[in-house]
């Protein structure tokens, strides 16, 4: 009887320790196949990252299809299909949203507040539904964020009622990195963020320029709010008239359009990107890895960031 149990105990811990083994063996296994997988990735992605001067030399030299990022986005990944076939990326033009850092414009040494392109962002804010009690607050906010000449505004980050708000987190008087940075400033909520957030972004630059072969829909807020004169039946007009391969000049946009020329800034209009979006998508092994880079289509120092999403 004595010697069953103990038969029957060697068995049943012969079995546990078996399981054991079993799963560590897997979960070892699992570790080092994701690894492996990862380590690919990387390698992929650094031969990517080298193609990419490739891509903004395209850009900048085809004068076809930078007036026309749809048409290049099919042509790109027709091309980068025979040297990544796990590969597909999409673009995006960083010269159809409102630039915040154009809140600011550069004076001597300095950046101070650019007050024309703040009425022009308080016109974005009033397309978007965004309460209008805190319009004021906001952009004084953003001025004194941005800007760098330590003179607070009157409902400004440096005035010092605010800093006493445990939950504002000030930029240090410099230009915004990403567009997420708007959060620190502690005044638009949820909803607020939403309704504005594929209309804004942060490049590496006080200008604000819309690059009107790019207009869609989708961007037309972002439009309206710079040129406010403008009107729906206008973007349609825009649209429609507008050539195979893309407005080219001002007066080839004014003549072809339509549109009165005395509505549109003539300084603010581009007729191909200054930046751009690139996402991509790569599949390995099973694993999808999506990362993203944003560039300046100019030669060289190209690179405004990298980041990895998933």
């Amino acid at each position: 009887m004595k010697r069953g149990f103990v038969l029957i105990s060697t068995l049943a811990l012969i079995v546990i320790l078996s399981f054991l083994v079993l799963v560590l063996s897997r979960t070892i296994y699992s570790d080092t196949l994701k690894t492996t997988i990862y380590a690919n990735s990387i390698e992929k992605r650094i031969e990517i990252i080298n193609y990419e001067s490739f891509l903004v030399d395209l850009l900048i030299d085809n004068s076809v299809l930078n007036k026309n990022l749809n048409l290049a986005e099919q042509e790109i990944n027709f091309s980068i299909q025979k040297k990544f076939p796990q590969l597909t990326l999409s673009l995006t033009d960083y010269s159809t949203c409102f630039n915040i850092n154009s809140l600011v414009k550069p004076f001597q040494n300095i950046n101070v507040k650019n007050e024309e392109n703040g009425d022009l962002f308080i016109n974005l804010l009033k397309l978007s539904d965004i309460d209008r009690s805190i319009h004021s607050e906001l952009l004084d906010r953003l001025y004194d964020a941005l800007d760098n000449d330590s003179l607070p505004e009157t409902y400004g980050a440096e005035d010092l009622f605010y800093i006493s708000n445990d939950n504002l987190s000030l930029n240090p008087d410099q230009l915004f990195i990403h567009k997420s940075q708007i959060k620190n400033l502690a005044l638009l909520n949820k909803n607020d963020l939403s309704r504005i957030h594929n209309d804004i972004c942060a490049i590496p630059s006080t200008e604000l320029k819309f690059n009107v072969n790019s207009l869609d829909l989708m961007t037309a807020k972002v439009f309206l709010s710079l040129f406010s004169e403008l009107t729906l039946n206008d973007i349609e007009r825009i649209l429609l008239n507008k050539p195979v391969n893309g407005y080219t000049t001002f007066k080839n946009f004014i003549d072809i359009s339509g549109i009165d020329e005395n509505k549109i800034d003539k300084s603010r209009i581009i007729f191909k990107p200054d930046f751009i979006m690139i996402n991509y998508l790569l599949a390995l092994e099973g694993q999808i890895f999506n990362f993203v880079s944003l560039l300046s289509l100019q030669r060289n120092n190209f690179v405004v960031y990298r980041t990895l999403i998933r």
